[in-house]
């Protein structure tokens, strides 16, 4: 039998060890309790005054999701030209058809700038003073046109739809060459057609007629992740006409199917 006093030494052993097993046993308890609230707490975003929008945009993306990369852009549709002399001896406002090409460069999560090139081509006549637009009969020149658009873009976004508006310069490259079924010898206003088309050519070319700040707007839908289609409405004033005192002769307003091909 164990005295007394060894009894009481147990007693003491086994109190010693139970003591710090049960306060280990405690702390492990609140330990994982805690740690559901900092994994929270470290998953939570750091909030540095975004909008909800902007906070959804991920590195080296757009708003809708789309990668920050050059795209192609496609244009085509009618474009309506000021005409304000007299019908009694040019055409009337001619519409023409044009077809366009350009890319969308990326400059920042909501702005492009976006080079285009759109081609055209009617008819001309020279009064003695100006190129003005012929109907066929009293045609004179064919003008290629070549219009060269550098508008820097602002883009808004809402759900699947991109709503953009922009300005910049626009440059009109037009040649004349004799149109068909004219003799450069055929009588004109210069003394023969020929002449004519190189008053024309010349006319072109001067009095800052050749530039046109322009504005734009577009709303485009998004079809998938790589192509955007809708319409564009572009203007186009005429910086020589304003300075050579015609007004807006030659203001030019364009409605366009746009096509983004990423």
């Amino acid at each position: 039998m164990p005295s007394k006093k060894q009894t009481y030494h147990v007693y003491l052993l086994i109190l010693a060890l139970a003591v710090p097993a049960r306060m280990l046993h405690a702390q492990t308890t609140a330990y994982a309790a805690e740690s559901p609230i900092q994994e929270q707490a470290a998953a939570k975003p750091q909030t540095t005054g975004q909008t909800a929008e902007e906070a959804s945009v991920l590195p080296g993306t757009t708003a809708d999701g789309s990668h920050k990369k050059i795209s192609l852009l496609f244009t085509m549709g009618p474009l309506g030209i000021l005409n304000t002399e007299s019908t009694t001896k040019s055409a009337p406002s001619p519409i023409v058809f044009t077809v366009g090409a350009g890319i969308s460069v990326p400059l920042g999560a909501r702005t492009t700038f976006e080079p285009r090139l759109a081609f055209f081509s009617n008819y001309y006549l020279w009064d003695g003073s100006n190129a003005l637009p012929a109907e066929v009969e009293n045609r004179t020149a064919l003008a290629l046109s070549m219009l060269i658009d550098l508008p820097a873009v602002y883009t808004f976004y809402r759900e699947n739809s991109m709503f953009q508006a922009g300005g910049g310069l626009a440059l009109l490259a037009r040649y004349g060459i004799l149109a068909g079924g004219v003799s450069s010898s055929d009588s004109g206003a210069s003394g023969s057609a020929g002449g004519d088309v190189d008053k024309i050519n010349a006319w072109f070319w001067s009095g800052c007629r050749f530039l046109y700040p322009e504005l734009l707007g577009s709303w485009m839908f998004t079809l998938n992740r790589r192509l955007k289609a809708g319409a564009e409405q572009r203007i186009y004033v005429p910086l020589g006409s304003l300075i050579n005192g015609r007004g807006l002769d030659g203001i030019m307003a364009g409605l366009n199917l746009r096509i983004i091909v990423q």
